[in-house]
């Protein structure tokens, strides 16, 4: 049983990635025939030649089509996880939509927000149905033992609150080649282990292929994205990799903390930098080079560099995330990780004051 459950895995991501990888070229044909590139206008961005920054599309039916295989092979579901799914796709093909529109027309920062919350209120308010229904993180474990149980009232916005995050983390960490698509294709296996290798007695077999299809589109994709890229995922790819995850960890039985310990380090220079910036009277919706791989590109590092150091964190709490034995050993480690990693942010903002907006500061790259 548990080698036919691989396989079905495998050629689930193998087909995902196959087509991502299929569609991608195609992809940037048309976006060069059409002129649907960015062009480095701004200082932020480290490619010094116009690219297609449409690579969400073909992430997109990728997944897609990883998705539909599973529902061709022998495979069974009951019907709530199949609504689930439903959910997933419709808030997913909203939310890729609204930002391939930003990508190529462009949307203010409230208006893109106000479709990221449409794109979460796809999944969430058909709880308002029953409990039977939509997708709300209505429980987790407690660190201190127990379960900590969330009234309708209060888990309505914290899942508002998660799956914006979420995007919204992927979205800023989408700042170097390879970058955002290698840390998502981490967490996207290590959710797949997570639910793959569960006991017997509480399978959840099915759901481990959503993650297993995410991870097979993105590795198509990264195969043209890692350094030097030929293509960028765009707000379209970003966004649709983090309300993923974040829709994945709710399914899969609500394992926030796993998904905060494989997203620790972006999550935190997140929340790091919208505070730095309203501490200094700037707006944390304005776009800089602040964010932490934008700091160590202005050290000297190479996006290779950055992308392996990021991965390899990733990874090392993605296996710490699989193998400790409570949510209590989770959440000291979340406590030491984000003590440590905000002395190392202050470090580098003291070394190096965050650019303005306007810095039309460079660095000398070859590539995107």
């Amino acid at each position: 049983m548990m080698l036919e459950r691989a396989c079905i895995a495998l050629m689930t991501a193998s087909v995902a990635a196959l087509v991502c990888a299929f569609v991608i070229p195609r992809v940037i044909q048309v976006a060069h025939r059409f002129d649907l590139l960015a062009y480095p206008t701004e200082a932020r961005w480290v490619h010094t030649r116009p690219i297609p920054r449409i690579g969400g599309l073909a992430i997109f039916i990728g997944f897609l089509s990883g998705l539909a295989l599973t529902f061709m092979l022998p495979v069974d579901r009951f019907p709530v996880e199949v609504e689930r799914i439903v959910l997933l796709v419709l808030g997913a093909t909203l939310v890729l939509a609204a930002h391939l529109y930003d990508d190529l027309i462009g949307l203010g920062p409230v208006t893109k927000l106000a479709w990221q919350c449409a794109g979460a209120a796809v999944v969430i308010l058909p709880r308002l149905r029953g409990p039977d229904h939509g997708l709300v993180i209505e429980q987790f474990n407690s660190p201190l033992g127990g379960v900590v149980v969330l009234p309708l009232v209060l888990a309505v916005p914290f899942t508002l609150l998660w799956i914006v995050g979420m995007m919204n983390t992927v979205n800023f960490l989408d700042g170097l080649d390879g970058l955002a698509g290698s840390v998502t294709l981490i967490a996207a296996l290590v959710m797949f282990l997570h639910t793959f290798l569960r006991p017997a007695d509480n399978p959840q077999f099915t759901i481990s292929l959503l993650a297993a299809t995410l991870a097979g589109s993105v590795l198509g994709f990264l195969i043209f994205n890692w350094h030097p890229a030929r293509i960028m995922m765009g707000d379209s790819g970003a966004m649709f990799l983090g309300y993923s995850l974040a829709v994945l960890s709710i399914i899969g039985g609500a394992k926030i903390a796993t998904a905060l310990l494989v997203l620790w380090v972006p999550i935190l220079d997140v929340a790091w930098l919208i505070i730095y910036r309203l501490w200094n009277g700037r707006s944390p919706l304005e776009a800089d080079r602040g964010h932490l791989h934008h700091r160590l590109l202005d050290l000297g590092w190479s996006q290779r560099r950055i992308a392996a150091a990021f991965v390899s964190v990733s990874a090392g709490f993605g296996a710490l995330a699989l193998v400790m034995p409570g949510p209590l050993y989770k959440f000291i480690v979340l406590i030491v990780a984000g003590v440590a990693g905000l002395v190392v942010l202050s470090w580098l903002a003291r070394l190096r004051p965050i650019s303005q907006p306007g810095d039309v500061r460079r660095e000398d790259v070859s590539s995107a």
